[in-house]
């Protein structure tokens, strides 16, 4: 393995003008927040001019030194070099208005390349999410439209903490960071060696997402087999990390992962668990290293096991594992297992953004994910790779919305949830509605415990499922036919009918005196009635309420405007609305609950 280590200082890396440092597509996007911005702008401040600060190691993969730009592909370390460049830029920009045009021209020889014919282009080049944005902010045009807010705030935070630095304090400043902050460089020329000394950096104790390690792991296998199996799984990987934008990847891989073992994979486990499926998957595998140290998946060749008297306890350093790994067969080959993969990641994304092409569908994820139904997305990964029609996935989404309700309103352990979901994913796809409602049933709470849970149930810090409940009572109200949706963003509200502060001179000044309204004892029973579902109702943003006397009473008039019937009702059902009303509705709405949410009810 042929490496090139050297210690640099800041201008040494960056000051060859034929280098430019390339963040590759499949690299995960800009991440750091202020804090670790902070802590990297405080570190160089606080330098006294004869220290060094270390700022780490950054590995390349190179190619032979040729005329022109010769671009280096950064494999570890990206964060630090696009943060290092994004201060360069803030440093610019103030000494500009300080009016030190040398130095801004010298910074100009650190943040661009040039190539034969002197034509400039930016050092760093990020990859294909994040690079519209950067150039954005390098070019200081369109910030309004950086997507990557990440990459705006770090260029923000420098640009604050410079603000204050006159023309001598800059100078300092600028001098500790080109001179005194110092890298550890490594060069390679080849792609195999580059994953293998990423993996042995990341060992030592620097802290790396299950993400990044899976990523090299793939990569490096590939990077060993051939070139061209490395483009595939590169161009596999770049479409994976598009489709998780925004999006927890390291959710994605445990629940991907658990819906294939059928199993609860726990995030300390998963790198594990992901190499022994992975070794027992693709068939290129056993030129890894890591396969002698999983010997007991020999034991799965030919979808048949085989208990060798040989395996003993000391030669398998890795227990026996729990998994229907058995069940893979044929083996795939990196490029499949990759393409598998990416295709997982795309429906993934099409989950959490609720954007398949079925309205319904995106409706009732969209349900899903106000319930607080993050569990059911191990299944849902799975149900959305069969051959099976949107009207049966409706019916199922359906089924999960009535079983994360009752569940989280009965008060039953989440905890459970990785069990049971995964399991689902073992069943056929004929008759699969009644298979799911079937296996349901067995952890569904029943109607009695639900019925009295709800009546109490506070949903304080759980807006979006009071909203959910509520909007399910409109349209049961209605006998809705799928004509209606409310709209559940910012025109619709949430409205507390005893309000959430009722004590102050404000809240008196704009609710009226509701203190004086519910009695003595209103100040000691108001935080328990808050956030019942029979205080709560919708309301248009438009329609305000007013105080008076009489809170209630002025409230009443607004409600009666509404177009949501369930608001009109309240309005024409009650004269007064104290805490006892709060325990009626409730109790009321507790048994319409009972029907709505019933996995018998649901086809």
């Amino acid at each position: 393995m042929k490496i090139t280590p050297n210690s640099l200082s800041i201008t040494q890396l960056l000051s060859d003008k034929s280098e430019q440092f390339s963040i590759p597509a499949y690299q995960r996007r800009y991440a750091w927040i202020n804090k670790q911005v902070l802590e990297l702008f405080e570190d160089i401040h606080s330098l006294n001019e004869k220290d060094t600060h270390f700022l780490g190691t950054i590995l390349f993969l190179t190619e032979p030194h040729k005329a022109g730009i010769n671009v280096l592909e950064v494999v570890d370390g990206q964060q630090r070099i696009i943060s290092l460049s994004l201060l360069l830029k803030a440093i610019k920009e103030k000494f500009i208005e300080l009016g030190d045009k040398e130095s801004s021209n010298e910074i100009d020889s650190y943040l661009f390349c040039e190539d034969i014919k002197k034509k400039r282009s930016n050092k760093v080049i990020l990859g294909d999410l994040d690079e519209p944005d950067y150039s954005r902010i390098f070019a200081s045009q369109n910030l309004e439209e950086v997507k990557n807010k990440k990459l705006l705030q770090a260029y923000e935070e420098f640009e604050k903490h410079l603000s204050e630095f006159d023309s001598d304090k800059l100078r300092v400043f600028y001098y500790k960071l080109l001179n005194c902050t110092t890298i550890i460089r490594l060069d390679t020329e080849k792609a195999d060696n580059a994953y293998k000394i990423f993996e042995l950096i990341n060992n030592r104790g620097l802290r790396l997402s299950p993400t990044d390690i899976i990523k090299n792991f793939l990569l490096g296998h590939a990077s060993i087999v051939s070139a061209d199996v490395l483009k595939e799984t590169r161009e596999c990987w770049k479409s994976l990390i598009i489709s998780l934008d925004g999006i927890e990847t390291d959710d994605f891989f445990r629940q991907y992962l658990m819906g294939i073992l059928q199993r609860k994979v726990t995030f300390s486990k998963l790198i594990y668990e992901f190499k022994k499926y992975y070794l027992i998957t693709v068939k290129e595998a056993n030129v890894l290293p890591e396969f002698r140290l999983f010997k007991e998946f020999s034991e799965y060749e030919n979808g048949e096991e085989n208990h060798s008297a040989e395996d003993s306890e000391s030669e398998q350093p890795i227990t026996q594992p729990e998994t229907t790994a058995k069940k893979v067969t044929p083996k795939l080959s990196i490029t499949e297992f990759a393409s598998s993969l990416k295709k997982s990641a795309n429906i993934y994304g099409k989950i959490i953004n609720m954007t398949f092409e079925d309205k319904k569908i995106n409706n009732h994820l969209c349900n899903l994910q106000r319930i607080e139904s993050f569990p059911t997305y191990t299944f849902l990964l799975n149900l959305f790779q069969r051959e099976i029609g949107d009207k049966e996935k409706v019916s199922i989404l359906k089924l999960l919305e009535a079983f994360m309700l009752r569940r989280h309103i009965s008060e039953y352990r989440t905890s459970e949830l990785d069990d049971i979901f995964p399991k689902l994913t073992d069943l056929k796809d004929e008759n699969i509605v009644n298979q799911i409602r079937e296996s349901l049933s067995h952890y569904f709470p029943e109607n009695a415990v639900f019925e009295t849970k709800f009546a109490t149930h506070s949903f304080k810090g759980n807006e979006d499922r009071a909203k959910y409940v509520l909007e399910q009572f409109e349209y049961n109200l209605i006998k809705d036919q799928g004509e209606y949706v409310i709209n559940s963003g910012n025109d619709v509200h949430l409205e507390h009918i005893i309000p959430q502060t009722i004590n102050t001179k404000k809240a008196i000044k704009e609710y009226g005196n509701w203190g004086s309204y519910l009695g003595k004892e209103a100040l000691s029973n108001h935080s328990e009635y808050i956030d019942k579902i029979g205080n709560y109702t919708l309301l248009g943003q438009k329609l305000n309420i007013k105080a008076s006397n009489n809170p209630f009473r002025a409230k009443k008039k607004e409600y009666k405007k509404s177009n949501i019937h369930l608001t009109k009702k309240l309005a024409e059902k009650y004269s007064t609305f104290k805490f006892k009303q709060v325990d009626e509705r409730s109790l009321d709405f507790a048994k319409i609950a009972l029907k709505i949410w019933n996995l018998e009810s649901i086809i």
